[in-house]
């Protein structure tokens, strides 16, 4: 007996040791802000003192870059380790399911002994659906202190709305909202007082996060747990003010990152003093793996992971590149990849038909985006300022980006840079195909092949039979070359088996023919006008199509075949974005009927659709359009507040109750009448097909 508790007395105390080998980790999480916006990136407002602070005692990243620049899809790139494109998850709120294989990071931490928790983290949108990776950690809600120090090692993740976008939101009154002139002006952006306003405003959100951040700091320190802690900073993507998040430039990649080590751990410098910076090229794929290895990590543990480790023992030597994607970003559409070294950020664009600042309603809540399309549309940008709302944009860009910062010279034209170009193409291309880049279908078919084979999309674009990758870049490639003689490859193609095919060599006559050397045709017209009517295809090919129907001088059958999509179709956001995208004039007969029908999906269709007739109908439209508008939103609010009463949650006496819902469905009758009444109006001056 006396032999089996020394056992066990020793075994704890070996266990104890083994925990206290193992450093804490604390990775605290701020929304939507850039590198730049804070002090130590270069802000001249100074706005974060306490995360400077933490840079002169640790360790600064200075190239540090988001693999996608949105919160959705970046956090499942963190959970799982897997660029989401690698999965099919790379459209925001994207709804596919993954493979019983896949784990989670907390869940490798657990396995390596560590307790995992991310208290005051509402963040559950992992952009997948299925297994809840939520339910992974230990303590998903809370932070406690005194668990944490009963249970080291541990992880836990912070997170901070403190800087998240809504914070640049609300009106603005220019006699009132009065703000000095931001310091760091972005090139891309207009010199006008709301968007002054807006840079304010999102520094004084800078500076709640930053006291936050100090709080956290200061509970670390007096939990006695400090010298056994790394303590990382990062955000989640760059931003915030438009054109930055989302988008694949500095402002929506470049992110802070800072990392304390302590001393006693001093073996893990990335540098050989704190306060050091740290210039390698780190992309936000690493962050899982890179946490993993710290705590003990090897590589069977991880091989999931698509990233390398940047830092400790196990330390993966530096790329020669890092590289990101943009594709469905909220309800619009949008396929663009990059790849950067140390010098210069390559961005394809493989949709340039598409806008770059094309119409996203949410962004509209800032008034920094709502002035500055205002003085796009009076004429007042210059040929910078107003590039941002040009179609069809550039196919290949190329930018100087420590000497270009806001990535607003671009010298992909020049001839000087093609070698260069092409070499930092064929380093995508081979990144593309070893991580299969799931992009190459469209994401509303993507799904329903995989369904076909009883196959989840991460296993279906890893089958060369069902997904040929390479045949699919080559044909991308040629789309966005604009070189005429590819057109017979291009129709020859929409009779291919492969779904991708004919999407592909749909859109490359579509490209062509913004081209000015393209020739329309009867055959090529014949030929495009059987893919629309082949009720077979795919519905999103079938749009296209229809698209260059109309390109072609088609318009009758063009705009009657998205007509009759809007109806049936399994892809109503290829329709409306088609409908955005092209000639406005050419789309209203269809946006009209579709803003009269209500015929959406969601409530970003409708304000597409009303943002084109608004600037595009005439003023006797527009006037309806208007009263429209309000009548809609009134009876959203009337539909809401019959909601809340109908579960009777309020403090109500059941005559209140019976009252208010009885005015609510007065107001909602009324509401709904009037609207009926101006679609009335409408139908009798639409323009007709």
């Amino acid at each position: 007996m006396k032999f089996l508790n020394t056992v066990i007395i020793g075994v704890m105390f070996l266990s104890a040791a083994f925990a206290a080998e193992k450093p804490n980790i604390i990775w605290m999480v701020s929304e939507d802000n850039g590198a730049r916006w804070l002090g130590c990136y270069g802000n001249p407002a100074k706005p974060t003192p306490n995360l400077d602070k933490l840079a002169t005692r640790g360790f600064r990243f200075t190239n540090t870059y988001a693999s996608v620049p949105v919160c959705a899809p970046q956090r499942f790139t963190w959970i799982t380790g897997i660029n989401a494109i690698s999965c099919g998850t790379q459209g925001m709120r994207s709804g596919y399911q993954l493979p019983e294989h896949i784990k989670f990071y907390p869940e490798i931490f657990k396995k390596l002994g560590y307790y995992t928790s991310k208290g005051n983290d509402s963040k559950t949108d992992y952009n997948f659906r299925g297994r809840n990776a939520n339910d992974t950690w230990d303590d998903p809600k809370t932070i406690n202190w005194d668990n944490l120090k009963k249970n080291q090692p541990f992880i836990h993740v912070f997170n901070t709305h403190d800087t998240h976008e809504w914070n640049s939101f609300g009106g603005f009154k220019p006699e009132k909202d009065k703000a000095p002139k931001a310091q760091n002006l972005a090139a891309y952006h207009p010199d006008i007082p709301g968007m002054h306003y807006v840079y304010d405003k999102y520094n004084k959100a800078m500076q709640k996060m930053d006291q936050r951040v100090a709080g956290w700091l200061k509970d670390l320190e007096d939990s006695g747990m400090a010298d056994n802690t790394i303590v990382i900073y990062s955000s989640d993507h760059g931003g915030v003010l438009p054109r930055s998040k989302r988008y694949l430039y500095n402002s929506g990649t470049h992110c802070p990152l800072i990392i304390y080590i302590p001393e006693k751990l001093k073996q893990l410098y990335p540098a050989s003093n704190p306060g050091s910076t740290v210039d390698e090229l780190v992309s936000f794929t690493d962050f899982p793996k890179t946490w993993l290895s710290l705590a003990g990590a090897n590589a069977e543990d991880v091989k999931q992971m698509q990233g390398r480790v940047f830092l400790g023992d196990k330390k993966v030597d530096e790329p020669k590149y890092v590289y990101s994607f943009r594709n469905r970003m909220d309800d619009r559409d949008d396929m663009v990849r990059s790849s950067r070294d140390h010098k210069y950020l390559y961005i394809r664009n493989y949709m340039p038909f598409v806008p770059v600042g094309q119409y996203q309603p949410y962004i509209y809540n800032s008034e920094s985006m709502r002035a500055w399309r205002r003085h796009y549309l009076d004429g007042k940008t210059n040929e910078i300022t107003g590039r941002y709302f040009k179609q069809p944009r550039a196919i290949d860009e190329l930018y100087l980006y420590n000497e270009d910062y806001d990535n607003v010279k671009n010298l992909a034209a020049k001839s000087e840079y093609t070698q260069t170009i092409l070499k930092m193409r064929q380093a995508l291309r081979r990144w593309q195909l070893e991580i299969f880049d799931a992009g190459f279908l469209p994401e509303d078919d993507i799904s329903r092949e995989a369904k076909k084979h009883d196959l989840t999309v991460y296993e279906f674009i890893r089958k060369p039979e069902l997904y040929p990758l390479e045949k699919y870049i080559d044909i991308a490639d040629k789309t966005v070359e604009l070189n005429n003689d590819d057109l017979p490859e291009f129709l020859s193609s929409l009779k291919d088996k492969y779904l991708g095919m004919r999407y592909w060599g749909t859109l490359g006559i579509l490209n062509l023919s913004f081209t000015k050397e393209f020739k329309p045709t009867p055959e090529i017209a014949s030929v495009i006008e059987s893919v629309v009517n082949n009720q077979d295809e795919s519905e999103v090919i079938r749009a296209y199509a229809a698209w260059i129907l109309v390109r072609l001088g088609e318009d009758k059958k063009g705009l009657t075949a998205l007509s009759q999509l809007t109806k049936i179709t399994y892809s109503i956001r290829t329709v409306c974005n088609i409908l955005d995208w092209m000639d406005p004039k050419a789309a209203l007969p269809v946006v009209s009927e579709m803003f009269i029908s209500g015929n959406f999906k969601n409530a970003d269709q409708f304000k597409v659709a009303t943002k084109t007739l608004i600037e595009h109908a005439p003023q006797e439209m527009v006037d309806l359009v208007l009263k429209k508008q309000q009548l809609h939103n009134k009876i959203k609010t009337k539909q809401g507040r019959l909601k809340k009463l109908k579960k009777s949650n309020q403090k109500l006496t059941p005559e209140k109750l019976a009252s208010e819902t009885e005015k609510a469905q007065k107001e909602l009758n009324e509401a709904t009448a009037q609207s009926k009444q101006i679609d009335a109006q409408l139908t009798k001056i639409v323009p007709k097909i």
